[in-house]
């Protein structure tokens, strides 16, 4: 890390290690955010009291590779609809495949990423897209909030120039354009969020509805199956009809429901309302998007500053198929290589989430490796094939009961995107190579650091 993030993480160390009741401090962040609707499933959610401190240095960076791997999203995407040949290259359901056809009334189908990262003092990895609908940012916004109220923070504050971004008020600013641009006039839109219901992150949405209220919208959460259309009106089981729907949820709880969300999909092809990310933006959240980048026929589709960010900043990448392919110079045949360099790769099913049948080829056994394998390259197994990045560490305050201790801890950083803006990020940090709050991981916001004070 940087001699500036350096200083900082031994500072706030310090502060809570001497701290009387550090176990105080933890409880009051975890209370807060369980007041303010931020739990995950039916328990609080896992978390830090040490925000995630990047030096102020390396922002640019990180804003300017956030913003042009979203233009890359959007012009692969109309790709799509341009060349019919490049269809076959993204391995859509046949689901998927409707869902794509729904006219979307504003001009990027891709509004919201969050793109998930390795990041070291010398490297910058973008491992995955999340262009789907990802969670996360009112838990940041919130635990930024209670962790900034901490005298501990106050007292870092008076040494550091420390900051940090507001998500929420940005996802507020690109729902507006959207509307806006799809020929909403409505000062006050109604606003909904529609997810499958059920989800872990589904109080993350009632806490969203709340903050909403407080605005002056009006906004109700509605699962995907709940939506009524009737005589050319949208609404909610309580009579809500929404201007705005924000949708949330893993595409995959729309996939399964063709049946149930058919009033939602008439009321978008009749143009009734307005839905970001719309639901054909699950062309960029495939895992096959990385490979597709790195084929040199698409490759060169793109400005010199783009090819820069995929040759730069995107991990090796190919789907997981019975072939040929290029490799750092030489040619391999792919099934082969793999199953002979574990510790080299990590193989990933295209169109999962939540970290689930990832496997990390140096954190699992010959046989599980060799299986995984056969499963990925036979002719039921749609996986993408990447080679493994180095994952960092941090160490970070844990609680056992009220006693602290501070632990490493392997993390990924998730920088989230909006119209086009860099927006902020969190942090997700696991025992495991598998980093996801889902299983089981802990979270928290970052910050960034712009020097010491005088």
């Amino acid at each position: 890390m940087s001699v500036m993030v350096d200083k900082v993480n031994r500072e706030f160390r310090r502060l809570l290690e001497k701290h009387p009741n550090p176990y105080e401090v933890y409880k009051n962040l975890t209370d807060g955010m369980s007041a303010k609707g931020c739990t995950f499933g039916s328990g609080p959610m896992p978390l830090y009291v040490k925000p995630y401190f990047i030096d102020g240095a390396r922002m640019p960076e990180i804003r300017w590779t956030t913003e042009v791997l979203m233009r890359i999203m959007n012009r692969i995407i109309e790709l799509y609809y341009t060349d019919e040949s490049s269809k076959a290259m993204l391995y859509l359901s046949p689901e998927e495949t409707e869902l794509a056809d729904i006219p979307v009334g504003y001009h990027n189908r891709v509004q919201i990423t969050r793109n998930d990262a390795f990041m070291t003092d010398d490297d910058l990895f973008y491992i995955e897209f999340n262009a789907d609908s990802p969670g996360g940012p009112m838990y940041s916004d919130v635990q930024g909030h209670l962790i900034q109220q901490s005298e501990i923070f106050k007292d870092l504050s008076r040494k550091f120039i420390i900051g940090r971004d507001l998500i929420m008020w940005q996802i507020l600013r690109m729902l507006m354009t959207c509307y806006r641009e799809w020929g909403g006039k409505k000062d006050f839109p109604n606003i909904c969020i529609s997810a499958g219901a059920g989800g872990g992150t589904t109080p993350e949405f009632h806490a969203i509805v709340a903050w909403l209220k407080q605005l002056g919208y009006k906004a109700e959460f509605c699962g995907t199956t709940e939506w009524i259309y009737e005589n050319g009106h949208l609404r909610t089981p309580n009579g809500l009809e929404p201007d705005i729907i924000y949708r949330r949820g893993w595409i995959g709880d729309w996939i399964e429901h063709m049946d149930g969300i058919k009033p939602i999909i008439r009321a978008l092809r009749d143009r009734k309302v307005c839905m970001v990310n719309p639901l054909s933006s699950t062309l960029a959240a495939n895992k096959s998007l990385l490979a597709v980048l790195q084929r040199p026929e698409i490759l060169k589709l793109f400005t010199g500053e783009e090819q820069k960010v995929i040759r730069e900043y995107l991990p090796w990448t190919r789907v997981f198929e019975r072939c040929k392919t290029d490799f750092h110079g030489g040619t391999i045949d792919l099934p082969e290589y793999v199953a002979q360099n574990k510790d080299t790769f990590v193989l990933k099913p295209i169109d999962q989430y939540g970290g689930k049948d990832v496997i990390v080829g140096f954190a699992a056994s010959n046989s599980e490796w060799e299986e995984w394998v056969d499963k990925a390259c036979s002719p039921k197994g749609k996986f993408v094939v990447q080679q493994a990045v180095k994952i960092p560490e941090e160490e970070l305050p844990v609680f056992e009961g009220e006693t602290l201790s501070f632990a490493k801890k392997k993390i990924n950083v998730n920088f989230y995107c909006y119209g086009g803006i860099y927006t902020g990020g969190v942090v997700r940090s696991s025992d495991s190579p598998v980093i996801n709050v889902h299983k089981g991981g802990g979270m928290t916001p970052i910050m960034f650091v712009d020097g010491e004070r005088n």
